[in-house]
């Protein structure tokens, strides 16, 4: 069972002059876990992976690492190790001298020799010890400096955009593998990302940032299919944001002109839902009939075409409307032209309530 208090964060503040960048900060995370910090420039993310690695020092507030209290120690005396966005190799060293520089004065050359060998198979880098830096590939580089912060065996590992140096394919590949590395070595990683999809894929537990404060922390999962305010739904993917208000026994969007059908009863009589677009299906006018509730008509006013689905710009009245539509087959039925008059409908549970 993960130790849900390894890293523990208590009531973190910073300033740099005027500006607060942390507002109170808390969070608890496990032994083992991949925790990401998502959010977008400015929203204070990097500055707590920083403090987390000893590179600044909080205005008031605790880290605790395995129950140590590690606020105020140097970054040296800390047991993790932090990957800089910039990877920050040597480039006069090769493969191996960079590998093994944190630790080439602490063991014996042959153990020193072990431990190379050992972290560059299992980053599959070990062909390319004799290589210079400037001889490899932004990917190959990425290995190298994860590889110099895994050799030491740290209890955390932090990472500050750990790929974004990286091309789209490359980098969804490293994703996988980084994913199956930290797994088999059971390191906690916690990284900084404004990629939402990186954050997604990586992530056992991620949290949300804003403004120097955690909007939201949970799983992947919660946080796209059920967030709780508008920022969030809007920031982790597509989102379709519709007010709607009692009226008799259903909800009534004035942007939409329909009523709504919800499976869950709000407290209050004005809300806010979310919709995201893949939960919506799409339907040609002439080949349907639109339903009294939770179905709308609209034109297509935008388009496209992303591989395996497709994504449609509705306009339905005064709000236009995100779909994705899954390109499973070729039937004309599942390909819509610009300007084509369809409907668009929804499951009552695919409608999630936000709190703001």
């Amino acid at each position: 069972m993960k130790e849900k208090n390894f890293l523990k964060i208590e009531n973190i503040s910073k300033s740099f002059g005027n500006i607060k960048v942390l507002d109170n900060i808390n969070l608890n995370i496990a032994k083992s876990e991949f925790f990401g910090l998502l959010g977008s420039s400015g929203s204070g993310k990097t500055t707590l992976l920083r403090i987390l690695g000893g590179f600044e020092i909080p205005d008031k507030g605790k880290v605790y690492l395995d129950g140590i209290d590690i606020t105020n120690l140097e970054p040296f005396e800390r047991p993790l190790n932090y990957m800089f966005q910039s990877y920050a190799l040597f480039p006069h060293l090769n493969v191996y001298n960079n590998l093994s520089f944190g630790i080439k004065d602490n063991f014996k050359k042959d153990e020193v020799n072990f431990k190379v060998n050992e972290i560059s198979k299992l980053l599959s880098i070990d062909k390319l010890l004799n290589r210079r830096i400037k001889q490899l590939s932004g990917g190959e580089q990425q290995r190298v400096a994860l590889g110099r912060c895994l050799i030491k065996k740290p209890k955390l590992l932090l990472l500050d955009e750990p790929l974004a140096a990286l091309d789209k394919k490359l980098r969804s590949r490293t994703q996988l593998e980084l994913t199956s590395l930290q797994k088999k070595l059971k390191i906690t990683f916690v990284f900084v990302t404004h990629d939402q999809e990186e954050a997604m894929s990586l992530s056992d537990k991620m949290a949300i940032m804003k403004d120097g404060k955690i909007l939201e922390c949970s799983s992947p999962e919660t946080i796209y299919e059920n967030p709780k305010n508008s920022y969030t739904a809007n920031f982790v993917g597509i989102a379709n944001i519709i007010k709607i208000i009692k009226n008799n026994n259903h909800y009534f969007s004035s942007e939409l002109n329909i009523n709504f059908d919800l499976s869950k009863i709000p407290l209050n009589k004005k809300i806010k839902i979310l919709i995201r677009p893949e939960k919506i299906k799409i339907t040609s006018k002439i080949n349907s009939k639109v339903r009294s509730i939770n179905s709308v008509t609209g034109k297509i006013i935008e388009k496209s075409y992303l591989g395996s689905f497709t994504r449609y710009e509705v306009k339905c009245r005064d709000k236009i409307i995100s779909v994705l539509d899954q390109n499973y087959n070729n039937d004309s039925n599942y390909n819509f032209p610009i300007g084509e008059e369809v409907i668009c409908s929804w499951e009552k549970k695919s409608i999630k309530i936000l709190e703001d």
